[in-house]
């Protein structure tokens, strides 16, 4: 079980947030893959992330769902969160497992650009490689939060860059690379922007032959943190990001050194990880202490 522990001091103009982590840290697996694909395969067709608005914060209506990033591995990711959500490329042919309904011309070439971050004040969002034989991990990409135009992509196809994978069928895009972490340096909310490319030059005068997708921001949040608490008159919200398959459960002190926990309100937690407001409607003492339980479903 995991416990967050806040205490807020309230006044009529003051709210302090102080945070302290305690308890043991088990781990769920969340492994999902985000499939790009195209809205169409001829010449200029759009790039988009087909499964995109599960995930995707700017969906109608907002989304609330989030990545959660877990501070399993000491060995490969020492003082990291990390997340095996992985970006994958729909096939094209029968030789792939396809073709899949809107999967990107034959002979595009799919690449993640790294956008934007936002979080946590000196937070980065890093991506990862693990070696064949999983002992060991290098770096491909840093993302520090405050990043607004980032550059940086890596592929997510697996053929040749210039050629994509050679088939009977064609130059199939596919890709499903594992082995590959994104990573989060502090304890918080990010807020991660996206954007699929086609690095090939198979289209038109040399070109790539599908346009850019817009950008699409995920939310990223890395262990269980309240990322943020607004008071209003007696009521105070508090916002974090839960795991997948637990629940939540907010209570109440106002003695850091008394054991008389009072439980105020319970998240039930879904198949997949999302933003949760938890609501104290009884503030009116002027020290109040919150902690959050993590329970396996």
């Amino acid at each position: 079980m995991l416990v967050k522990l806040i205490a807020v001091r309230m006044s009529l103009y003051l709210m302090v947030a102080l945070g302290l982590t305690g308890g043991g840290f088990q781990v769920f697996a969340q492994h999902i893959h985000l499939a790009a694909g195209a809205k169409s395969t001829a010449q200029d067709g759009q790039l988009y992330i087909v499964n995109g608005t599960t995930y995707d914060i700017n969906s109608t209506p907002p989304n609330t769902s989030c990545l959660f990033m877990s501070q399993d591995d000491p060995i490969l990711y020492p003082g990291l969160y990390r997340t095996d959500a992985t970006f994958v490329v729909l096939p094209a042919t029968l030789w792939t497992g396809g073709p899949a309904p809107s999967a990107p011309a034959p002979g595009s070439y799919i690449e993640l650009r790294l956008v934007s971050a936002t979080g946590p004040v000196g937070g980065e969002i890093g991506l990862w490689e693990e070696s064949v034989d999983g002992t060991s991990t290098t770096k491909l990409i840093s993302l520090p939060v405050g990043t607004s135009n980032g550059t940086n992509h890596y592929n997510l196809s697996e053929g040749d860059p210039g050629q994509g994978v050679s088939t009977p069928d064609g130059l199939d895009p596919y890709g499903h690379i594992h082995g590959r972490q994104f990573t989060a340096s502090k304890p918080g909310l990010y807020m991660v922007g996206v954007q699929l490319l086609d690095t090939s030059k198979n289209g038109v005068n040399g070109g790539p032959i599908q346009t850019p997708s817009a950008t699409n921001y995920f939310y990223f949040q890395a262990g269980l943190f309240i990322d943020s608490m607004a008071r209003t008159n007696n009521t105070v919200t508090v916002r974090f990001g839960t795991r997948a398959f637990n629940n939540y459960l907010l209570e109440v002190n106002t003695n850091l050194v008394s054991t008389n926990w009072i439980p105020i309100e319970e998240v039930f937690g879904g198949n997949h990880s999302d933003l949760h407001y938890l609501i104290d409607s009884n503030a009116t003492n002027s020290v109040r202490l919150y902690r959050m339980h993590e329970i396996p479903q």
